[in-house]
């Protein structure tokens, strides 16, 4: 005889791994990032390669009852948060459609004020150079937002954000639907500031709006975990669950200035014995700035830097490597396949009014291309200006702490994520329209439970022998 409640027992677990193990094959690690109430942090999954996308980005959701998905480069360089909206005349293609500006009845368009420097419609508008030449260009409007997609249950709040009629250049091309700057905010840093400096309105950035969340952000505190693919986006403190010093003690503080830009003071640039720069001014005016991929120095620092890495590995039996050209970059090729630049020494900086340094692995400042090819992350500067960007914070806990004043880096194995398109926005949208766009563990619970009595039926009419239904939880999974 067949014994259908067992089978519906082992068929039942079986479907609860196979939905609890699917999101992890498709989007990488299972760390966490779901909103922490007890901590008052909010967490996001970030997205993205160096070499792949040349930027990380996550998602959002824009307004309500439904909120519609779009991704956003984080950039800390920037201040605007804006995304291509439904009606964009020049717009490219992107991972998500473009926002329904429409769908949502808690949106409201920013009209024409003193305010508002630029007008457009009735409009308030703006438009947005950006260094390597892109541009954007459109109208400011206010609506709910919530930082990650609808697994994370971060709470919405009220922010003000672009609607994009217009993309040109690396914003037409790229994959991410739009840019979300974490800039500090200055009476100067936003288009829609009248007056002089001193009395300027300071008008909030997102980050502000999110900070000021007090009911569900416990701090002026956000932080950036960056992997080889994706990584964490908190706001509201920081997590040790991913860095190598679990209690704390790994995290180096450096003095930093957040106006407009998040300043830092690098004072000595060492390799080993080498000094490359020993005094501030050589460095000049330097930020952090997730939105550069690679990392800038003035001219003389960098000359010095590749000088000394060359005379560190002739030194060193070449560091287990032979230089090489990849286009217009200077890379090395192990001589060993699938070999990683263990060789290659480690850099350090140390900044102004402290002690600590800030180490700089190779496998930060070397980024891995085809072939067994590692390049360096780091170029010139066309002026006396330093630009910490991606490859300076890879596989570090990057932890931007308004509140004091200071920026700490962490050694830390952040978790990886990769984007997979249209997953989530399918089900997701499913949810919505049934309510439950927030309550992901029944919505899967109560799936795996119809598909154990679909099983049952189906074994009920296939008469399956008792024997099947000792199989394995992974035999099982195998054949679903």
């Amino acid at each position: 005889s067949f014994d259908y409640r067992f089978s519906a027992q082992r068929n039942l677990r079986a479907w609860m791994l196979y939905h609890k193990v699917l999101p992890l094959i498709l989007l990488g690690s299972s760390a966490s990032s779901e909103y922490d109430s007890e901590a008052k942090v909010e967490i996001a999954r970030l997205y993205g390669n160096l070499n792949e996308y040349a930027y990380y980005f996550t998602d959002i959701l824009v307004g309500s009852p439904h909120p519609q998905l779009t991704s956003v480069i984080v950039d800390t360089g920037s201040h605007i948060v804006g995304f291509p909206c439904t009606g964009c005349v020049h717009c490219g293609q992107h991972l998500e459609p473009a926002v329904d500006i429409s769908k949502s009845t808690t949106a409201t368009w920013l009209g024409c004020s003193a305010r508002c420097p630029s007008c457009e419609d009735d409009k308030c508008s703006y438009s947005e150079e950006y260094s390597e030449g892109s541009s954007i260009s459109g109208h400011w409007f206010e609506d709910y937002l919530k930082l990650g997609d609808a697994p994370s249950e971060n709470p919405p709040v009220r922010a003000r954000m672009g609607c994009h009629n217009k993309e040109n250049k690396l914003f037409y091309s790229q994959r991410a639907n739009g840019i979300m700057g974490l800039a500090p905010s200055s009476p100067t840093s936003h288009p829609l500031s009248v007056g002089n400096a001193a009395e300027a309105h300071v008008m909030p950035t997102v980050l502000d709006d999110l900070f000021k969340d007090d009911e569900h952000v416990d701090s002026r505190i956000f932080s950036i975990c960056l992997a080889e693919w994706g990584g964490l986006l908190t706001v509201g403190g920081y997590s040790k669950e991913h860095h190598l010093a679990k209690d704390g003690s790994g995290v180096t503080w450096v003095p930093m200035r957040a106006e407009r830009y998040y300043f830092v003071f690098p004072e000595v640039f060492t390799l080993q014995d080498s000094v490359i720069a020993l005094d501030p001014n050589e460095f000049g005016v330097s930020i952090i700035d997730t939105g550069t991929t690679l990392t800038y120095f003035p001219e003389v620092v960098y000359n010095t830097l590749v000088t000394d890495l060359q005379t560190y590995c002739a030194g060193h039996a070449g560091c287990d490597a032979t230089q090489h050209t990849y286009g217009e970059e200077i890379c090395w090729r192990l001589h060993h396949p699938d070999a990683e630049p263990t060789e290659f020494p480690t850099l350090s900086i140390k900044f102004v009014d402290t002690d600590w340094k800030v180490d700089w692995s190779p496998h930060s400042y070397l980024n891995r291309r085809p072939d067994n090819l590692w390049c360096y992350g780091f170029r010139k500067h066309s002026s006396t200006q330093t630009i910490f960007g991606i490859s300076w914070m890879l596989h570090k806990d990057a932890i931007f702490d308004l509140k004091h004043s200071r920026f700490g880096m962490a050694e830390a194995n952040c978790p990886e994520y990769r984007k997979v398109p249209g997953l989530w926005e399918r089900i997701s949208s499913n949810l919505v329209g049934l309510g439950l766009e927030t309550r992901w563990p029944a919505v899967l619970l109560t799936a795996a439970f119809v598909a154990a009595l679909s099983g049952v039926a189906l074994r009920i009419v296939l008469s399956r022998p008792r024997s099947r239904a000792d199989q394995t939880d992974a035999a099982l999974l195998s054949q679903e």
